[in-house]
């Protein structure tokens, strides 16, 4: 195996391992809300159910790093498949909205735990002059999920009765089962030994934290959290947007994201790695702005796809390269706490987000949200350009 090889057998399944988390996920994403409403006959819970998922995986976050560090990676992902495993099947028998709410938290818990401890695998795996390539390649697996799961969730579900949810869950505890052994056949792989051998190296020269974070962090969590508040509108209240206008159903611009997603996978690694981050970051925040802006102004589907496309291209960009920030400003023996870090201030952006556009669109529209996304995009770049532009200190091709 030579020194910059990224495509390593451990890697490749740990792609696979997330594709089949992610996958379970998104089949709750696109389907939970419907489901609430068939067991209670109100549309009141959906936020409530939606709002548990991302409350436990956000408080999971200020531990999942301390867990990492301690007893490793690969235990931590045995642990938390088998969790989202159990929570995916006992969805089964949810005939109250309080044991459902409790099953969303219990399967945010595995989800935010599985999350944080394949990515700090997956940072150990790549070089070192390739990480934002890396971690870029790997996220595909999440990209994939996104793409196909709601599609599929909605086709199991079919005409959205009990006996076809509980094929759903049956499926998507299927998948998690096959991820967690996947983590098991991974961890006797024995590949990510280096871990513990790192830890034990510079554990005595770890800086102070707060709340079990290093400083390093403070400001990519901070920019990472104004990004994802600010388009968390375009996911959540996409569908009744679409309604709104008389478009049916528009599962086709999730797809449409996910493509955009994929797109910007494959290939602005190399530039963030090459160029350094600036060459990503700035047109990221100008393109999602414009991205948001069009979904609140188009007048046709086609124009609400290519917004899609683009607002996906930016999330995708943007994603490993603050992941990358967290990692870098941190010691190495807390690539755990780095990694839970930025996706506990993805995950909480995307619930305050949603939150508050539920507040908003009620009384002010949907226009009105996107347009306010929009206006959050700009302001994310402007803490941006204060506070992390040229970090690598590498000239731009312009």
């Amino acid at each position: 195996m030579t020194k910059n090889k990224i495509w390593t057998k451990p890697f490749i399944l740990l792609m696979i391992s997330l594709l089949f988390i992610a996958s379970a996920n998104y089949y709750f994403a696109s389907t939970i809300a419907v489901y609430a409403k068939l067991i209670t006959n109100s549309g009141l819970y959906a936020g409530i159910v939606t709002s548990a998922f991302y409350a436990s995986s956000v408080g999971m976050r200020l531990v999942n790093g301390v867990l990492v560090q301690r007893y490793g990676s690969l235990p931590l992902m045995i642990l938390s498949a088998a969790l989202c495993a159990i929570a995916c099947f006992a969805h089964r028998y949810a005939e109250t909205i309080a044991v459902l709410i409790i099953l969303r938290a219990l399967h945010g818990i595995g989800y935010s735990m599985f999350n944080t401890a394949s990515g700090t695998a997956a940072s150990f795996l790549v070089p070192r002059e390739r990480i934002t390539e890396g971690i870029g390649y790997f996220a595909i697996g999440n990209v994939l999920a996104l793409a196909l799961g709601p599609a599929m969730a909605l086709a199991i579900i079919g005409d959205f009765t009990r006996a076809e949810f509980n094929t759903l869950f049956l499926v998507a505890f299927l998948f998690c089962l096959a991820a967690f052994i996947l983590a098991i056949h991974i961890y006797r792989l024995g590949k990510i030994e280096e871990i513990p051998k790192t830890v034990s190296i510079v554990q005595e020269k770890l800086p102070p934290t707060f709340l079990g974070f290093e400083k390093g962090v403070v400001i990519p969590v901070i920019v990472t959290f104004m990004l994802t508040f600010s388009y968390a509108s375009a996911f959540v209240y996409l569908a009744a947007y679409g309604l709104s206008k008389g478009w049916g159903n528009i599962g086709n611009a999730y797809f449409m994201y996910a493509m955009g997603l994929l797109v910007s996978r494959l290939f602005v690694g190399k530039l963030g790695d090459k160029y350094g981050p600036d060459y990503v970051m700035l047109p990221v925040f100008i393109l999602t702005a414009l991205a948001l802006s069009s979904i609140a102004l188009c007048s046709s589907i086609w124009e609400l796809y290519l917004a899609m496309v683009v607002l996906g291209m930016c999330i995708g960009s943007f994603n490993p390269e603050m992941n990358v920030f967290c990692i870098l400003r941190c010691s190495v023996a807390r690539r755990g706490t780095a990694t839970a870090a930025f996706n506990g201030s993805s995950d909480l952006g995307l619930a305050a987000g949603s939150a508050v556009a539920g507040l908003c669109v009620e009384q002010l529209g949907y226009t009105f949200v996107f347009l306010a996304g929009s206006v959050g995009a700009i302001l994310t770049l402007i803490v941006y350009s204060f506070t992390l532009s040229n970090f690598k200190k590498k000239a731009l091709p312009f």
